[in-house]
């Protein structure tokens, strides 16, 4: 058996915010909420009768194409729900054996770890990717134990927002300053205590979706040059490499057909 997926040269979101060097515009960074917003508001309304919870949303499970567009990926505690009528059943055994980070949990699965997985949870989760988008920091870095950091959640706390402050500092653009304001004020809903106070996701997607149509594609396109610009991007082995695959995928006729390499060791095999 084979299993055949896209590859994602740009990595993954977490690996992109620690690189430093590499210099995220604000329309960047909007557009990069705006589409993990879109990922996680098609999840969650699969169809009229079903939707998927992730379960485990962080910048590791966001990856990245060549031109920087994000896909939300890893649904390894994924669960979904039918609803018949006034009932809803899970495919699933999420709840029984939770695969959760600490620091993107909802405060009500560190309260409860066997809680039944809501789509409100992906939205705090989406809260803290959004601050790491904007501080470029992950979340609750100072906290010293799994203890002491599910006391400050359950108290209130949320990360500090220094970084981001700095950020709005550095900015003399106007459309800039008016882009952080909007992702701000997401970020602070999506990670209320409370679930019932934390907007739907398709209201998110909505919103920074009309954000990005006012942004010129142009300023898009600037952003992710200089992103480009710095970070380096996996390619995959051309087929004239010295080290290409043994076997290689053909899309067209959809099966696994052999690289001149393996072809070479076949015919070395019959000589023998």
């Amino acid at each position: 058996m084979g299993l055949v997926m896209e590859l994602m040269p740009g990595g993954n979101l977490r690996r992109l915010l620690r690189d430093l060097d590499v210099d995220l515009l604000p329309v960047l960074r909007l557009r990069f909420c705006e589409e993990i917003a879109d990922g996680i508001a098609s999840i969650h309304n699969l169809s009229p009768k079903k939707r998927l919870t992730h379960g485990d949303l962080k910048p590791e499970n966001i990856l990245l194409t060549r031109d920087l567009r994000c896909k939300v990926g890893d649904f390894g505690s994924a669960k979904i729900v039918s609803y018949t009528g006034q009932t809803s059943t899970s495919t699933t055994a999420a709840e029984q054996s939770p695969q959760i980070t600490l620091v993107y949990a909802a405060p009500e699965r560190l309260r409860k770890r066997f809680c039944r997985l809501r789509k409100e949870q992906d939205t705090y989760s989406y809260g803290l990717i959004v601050h790491g988008i904007l501080s470029r920091e992950m979340p609750h870095e100072t906290c010293s134990s799994e203890k002491e950091y599910i006391d400050a959640i359950q108290e209130g706390f949320r990360p500090d927002l220094e970084a981001i402050v700095e950020f709005e500092k550095s900015l003399d653009n106007r459309k800039d300053k008016e882009i952080l304001i909007v992702l701000k004020s997401v970020m602070t809903r999506c990670w209320k205590d409370s679930p019932t106070d934390r907007p739907g996701m398709l209201s998110v997607r909505d919103e920074l979706q009309r954000l990005m149509s006012q942004q010129k594609p142009s300023d898009i396109m600037r952003g992710v040059a200089k992103a480009l610009d710095k970070l380096k991007i996996f390619e995959p082995l051309e087929s004239d490499h010295r080290c290409v695959p043994l076997n290689c995928f053909d899309v067209k006729t959809r099966k696994f057909a052999e690289g001149w390499f393996g072809l070479l060791l076949a015919s070395h095999r019959q000589l023998l």
